[in-house]
């Protein structure tokens, strides 16, 4: 039903506002898990590695944000770099936006746009690559009263939320597109991707819920009992370049 979904979550059926009954979800969980190849186990082993750190907690939306830059081949071979920001409490991307350049100018150019749309955080975790040590970044951060945190040097799964959303920028929405023509179809991409991801898509982590509903507090009641069938009021957006298709539901009674 929604892309990159292994299952349907409890949630996600109640944003359509369905309604299943005790049975079925009881002989849906006593179903047996599908063999799991050599390779899936290792994979799993890696992240569970990874999640090993202890996460920062965020109680309630500009608590917390992590930051960190990507690059992105445009025309199949002139790197441009993007710059990617995380509200931890509601997963919901903050900034999304192609770089002219990956120097500390164009980045705290970025970030502050964020911060005078969104309001700033109270922490910003990034990793000790130098633009984020540097004296320009830390003024930026006293200006706003934000408190740095930094990931280990290097490693992978330091930040782990930015880089997971922009595996899924990379994955689920650039791999779709045949070329990439250029920085302005990149920029137009990633502003797709943004409200794509925010309004459009479950969050796996949020039990269904899209971020956006989660930082602005509009989390969906739980369906009636008597909701059986996909009401007639579900909203539906195509998103033609990466060809993928959103569903949410416009009104709940």
């Amino acid at each position: 039903m929604f892309t990159g979904a292994v299952f349907v979550p409890a949630n996600q059926l109640a944003l359509l506002n369905i309604f299943i009954s005790a049975s079925t979800v009881r002989n849906i969980l006593r179903r047996p898990y599908p063999p799991r190849s050599p390779e899936a186990r290792i994979s799993n082993e890696e992240s569970s590695v990874i999640s090993a750190a202890p996460p920062i907690p965020a109680w309630y939306p500009n608590h917390v944000w992590s930051i960190d830059t990507t690059t992105i081949l445009t025309w199949g071979l002139m790197p441009v770099h993007v710059l990617m920001v995380i509200d931890h409490f509601s997963r919901k991307v903050v900034c999304v936006t192609p770089l002219e350049g990956p120097n500390a100018a164009w980045i705290i150019d970025a970030l502050e746009k964020a911060i005078e749309i969104h309001g700033p955080p109270k922490h910003i975790i990034s990793d000790q690559a130098r633009v984020f040590v540097g004296d320009a970044f830390a003024e930026l951060l006293v200006r706003w009263h934000i408190k740095p945190r930094f990931g280990a040097v290097g490693k992978h799964g330091s930040i782990a939320v930015t880089e997971r959303v922009i595996k899924t920028l990379k994955e689920e929405w650039l791999h779709r597109v045949a070329l990439i023509r250029g920085f302005d179809h990149l920029t137009q991409l990633c502003s797709e991707f943004e409200t794509w991801y925010n309004t459009w898509r479950p969050h796996m982590s949020l039990e269904g819920i899209r971020p956006d509903d989660f930082y602005y507090n509009n989390r969906p009641e739980k369906p009636l009992h008597e909701s059986k069938t996909i009401r007639s009021n579900i909203e539906r957006r195509l998103f033609p370049q990466t060809r993928t298709t959103g569903y949410r539901l416009k009104s709940a009674p």
